[in-house]
């Protein structure tokens, strides 16, 4: 996960408030295959690289968990994993008895005189409208399609490949998220905001229409290296993590179903997919009347 928070520090304000507004991006399983970390030759990244140029990149940053749950509980709460009990896809941060009456990230807000709003995946699961005061659910990782694309092997969400096919990026969950965050910036607030934007996308299924495999050709496509004995230095629950059938295919699946150069070329177009709406979201805020107090 991504987070990024931006833009400018600076005295003026929008409409005269004092406090500043607050932009939180999230942008789901995305590594250091970007521009500004170098990750992997080929990302086209402009919008992430821009972002980082705005303040300031962590390059050595660490997420306190691999998985989503338990990684977004402890970002939005300010707890652990091990304090908080939530090490997995569940239990909901709500049924953790450590979290259940704690007050979250925009919860905190809301009591300091913000409007909260959020469109996309900003927690783990279905619940995230419990803690805006405005919320916009853009659709999950769907459009699917009727059949598994790559090949019909392992979980439902280990796919990849040209969807929707018609190039009709209007249909997308973070297309939808982004135009949301477009509109509101484009809005008068009386009061501060603290907005969240969740993109769903690199996360499997890799689904994203043509013209973004277009610029990464799979004739060119660059395999990153991968060391040998590389989780010879994990704990036995971290290594159990990557069997489980809801996480993220392992590698020795994914080459053994003949798929890494696809799914390689597939995580490199869902993530120039999703730096485009990053960039709708970015374009909008320098032209909104919160591009000097909003951070």
């Amino acid at each position: 996960m991504l987070i990024g928070m931006g833009v400018v520090l600076a005295t003026a304000s929008a409409f005269s408030q004092t406090k500043p507004n607050v932009l939180l991006i999230s942008i789901d399983d995305l590594n250091d295959w970007v521009g500004c970390m170098g990750g992997h030759p080929q990302a086209k990244t402009p919008n992430i690289d821009r972002l980082a140029k705005m303040g300031t990149l962590f390059s050595n940053a660490h997420c306190q968990s691999p998985v989503c749950n338990p990684s977004r509980a402890s970002m939005m709460t300010g707890r652990y994993p091990h304090t908080s009990g939530v090490y997995f896809l569940s239990p909901d941060l709500r049924l953790a008895p450590v979290l259940k009456d704690l007050k979250t990230l925009p919860e905190v807000f809301a009591d300091q005189g913000y409007k909260t709003m959020a469109a996309g995946k900003i927690f783990h699961g279905g619940g995230n409208a419990r803690f805006f005061q405005d919320y916009l659910s853009t659709g999950g990782f769907g459009p699917l399609p009727k059949t598994k694309i790559s090949q019909l092997h392992g979980h439902k969400l280990w796919d990849w490949g040209i969807f929707p096919r018609d190039n009709n990026d209007e249909v997308m969950p973070d297309i939808k998220c982004a135009k949301w965050a477009v509109g509101k910036l484009q809005e008068k607030h009386q009061k501060p905001f603290f907005m969240g934007v969740g993109f769903y996308r690199p996360h499997v299924p890799l689904y994203v229409s043509r013209k973004w495999f277009d610029l990464h050709p799979m004739d060119k496509i660059k395999l990153p290296v991968v060391q040998q004995g590389d989780t010879g230095d994990l704990s036995q629950y971290a290594i159990d993590l990557t069997s489980l059938k809801h996480v993220a295919p392992t590698h020795q699946w994914i080459t053994e179903a003949g798929q890494w150069e696809h799914a390689v070329q597939s995580y490199l177009a869902s993530i120039t997919f999703v730096d485009h709406c990053l960039g709708l979201v970015l374009d909008a805020l320098e032209k909104s009347a919160y591009a000097d107090n909003t951070i």
